[in-house]
């Protein structure tokens, strides 16, 4: 009887001392885990492992605040071809859909600071091309294709100064000026119309620096329907216009001279 009893506590023991020491395998198993996806792990080749901070190579170190961080530093001289560190590959077939193949969405309510949805910085060093953003549409139907999108919309009612605009360009640094803020030329395409302004407001194009030329056309020309005038003075009181067969010199609404272009040529 004693024997028995000795026996089932002997038992129960090593139970207790085998759940005990499952437990802490367990525990230090998941702290494994949570560190190995803290550490800085190279991907193997066959790794389907998704971590959160991978890095290969040894790029250098960014300030980064992220819950989640791909590195990748190459110095590659090989065959040429890209290197990507992450990579989004998506085919929708579908005829109602509207496929999004990354999203991105930020709500902000800081006064100090700076908020970006995608922030694209580039450091060139060497000769070759090298772009910020890149984007390639390869139209083959018919509607619409951009290859850029912005929409804009502006429900504040305050007092203070305030800017909403579409595309903000801006020289921030360096002592060598750079050639083209916009640039639109041909490659082997070339589009109809370089820029169209078809909305309506006060000004379509509003130029309030300082430059040598204002608008320089070289061998291109200035056209203007008829009626529409040139303003010769910043209030737009003095113009020139052509209108029913006459180049009419305005002020206000008052015409003070013109000259009938089917008159005979003479001096002026």
């Amino acid at each position: 009887m004693n024997d028995r009893k000795q026996s089932n506590g002997t038992r129960g023991r090593r139970r207790f001392l085998g759940q005990g020491l499952l437990s802490l395998f367990a525990g230090l198993t998941g702290k494994s885990i949570a560190a190995d996806n803290e550490v800085k792990t190279p991907p193997g080749e066959n790794d389907q492992t998704l971590k959160r901070h991978m890095r290969q190579g040894n790029p250098p170190v960014q300030p980064l605040d992220t819950m989640v961080l791909f590195e990748r530093g190459d110095e590659s001289n090989g065959r040429a071809m890209t290197h990507e560190v992450l990579s989004l590959v998506h085919q929708e077939k579908g005829r109602n859909s509207y496929p999004w193949t990354l999203y991105a969405s930020l709500e902000t309510h800081h006064e100090v600071g700076d908020a970006c949805v995608v922030c694209s910085r580039l450091h060139k060093h060497g000769p070759g091309w090298s772009s910020g953003l890149h984007s390639e549409v390869f139209n083959h139907s018919r509607a619409v294709a951009l290859g850029v999108n912005v929409e804009m919309s502006n429900d504040y009612a305050g007092a203070e100064a305030t800017q909403v605009i579409g595309v903000n360009i801006q020289a921030v640094k360096g002592p060598t000026p750079m050639q083209y803020g916009i640039q639109i030329h041909d490659g082997e395409g070339h589009f109809q119309k370089g820029i169209g302004l078809n909305g309506q407001g006060d000004t379509g194009m509003d130029m309030p620096g300082k430059f040598g030329v204002g608008i320089n056309t070289h061998q291109n020309n200035i056209r203007l329907n008829e009626g529409a005038c040139v303003e010769l003075d910043g209030k737009g009181q003095i113009k020139v216009r052509y209108f029913n067969g006459r180049i009419e010199f305005l002020n206000g609404d008052h015409c003070f001279g013109h000259l009938d272009v089917n008159g005979k040529d003479h001096a002026l």
